[in-house]
């Protein structure tokens, strides 16, 4: 199997209901077709680079996990038929992951699969001072 990443934006206005019905379909999807998923992560609402559709935010999450290429395939065709879905890309990580480094990622995952991340803050000191 191979190790790829997922980031794909959504429609910022979309209910919990909604993202969690397309999260479901998502993870259905890579258990159907022997798939592993190690996190996901939600990093919220930001704002875009440009306007997609019409929207100047997109709610952004990452998706890792182990998978063929048809797999792959597959999802991206559902993120792409998907009217919630702006934008999505994929990257491979690495071409080949043993059952040893599969294991350890996924005993390194977070335990309920779905990670919120916080936004930060404060800027680090050397910003706040005047620095970069």
């Amino acid at each position: 199997m191979r190790r790829y990443e997922t980031i794909f934006v959504t429609q910022p206005e979309l209910s919990d209901e909604d993202h969690a019905e397309l999260l479901e379909k998502l993870r259905s999807i890579l258990t159907s077709l022997k798939g592993d998923l190690v996190k996901l992560e939600d990093w919220g609402v930001k704002k875009l680079g440009y306007h997609i559709r019409k929207n100047s935010r997109g709610r952004y999450f990452l998706m890792d996990y182990l998978a063929t290429p048809n797999l792959v395939r597959e999802l991206e065709r559902n993120l792409r038929l998907s009217d919630r879905v702006l934008k999505f890309q994929t990257v491979k990580i690495s071409d080949q992951v043993s059952p040893e480094a599969a294991q350890a990622l996924k005993e390194a995952a977070p335990p309920e699969g779905m990670i919120k991340v916080t936004e930060r803050t404060s800027l680090p000191e050397e910003q706040e001072e005047g620095g970069i």
